[in-house]
């Protein structure tokens, strides 16, 4: 229910963006509460997993707005999606954590101006 509410209603999330910085934090936080209910009540569906990957990381035009608006909370998220499959919590393809892990090394180098 927390997930659908917030993370993945387009009213939470683009109110979030519309408040720049901590917003994006905001919307990061809301990720990491989902694993969080996923290690404490395996209370998580795959699909909610695969739906914010869907809009938040495969659509090139979401990763921009986030990664001009806090690219740490960005990284952050890149981070929570690659440590929930890791952990068991979600399954997506390899293609889809090859992409993960080829955006994190990029976010990563821009905040560290290379």
């Amino acid at each position: 229910l927390d997930a659908r509410t917030k993370l993945l209603n387009p009213k939470f999330y683009e109110g979030m963006l519309k408040s720049g910085y901590e917003g994006t934090r905001e919307i990061t936080k809301r990720l990491r509460n989902t694993m969080g209910w996923s290690a404490t009540a395996g209370a998580v569906d795959n699909f909610v997993y695969e739906d914010a990957n869907d809009v938040f990381i495969a659509d090139e035009e979401m990763q921009k707005r986030l990664l001009e608006t806090n690219p740490n909370a960005f990284r952050d998220m890149v981070t929570t999606f690659l440590e929930a499959n890791g952990r068991g919590y979600w399954e997506t393809s390899e293609e889809n954590l090859d992409r993960l892990r080829q955006l994190y090394a990029e976010v990563d180098d821009k905040i560290e101006g290379l």
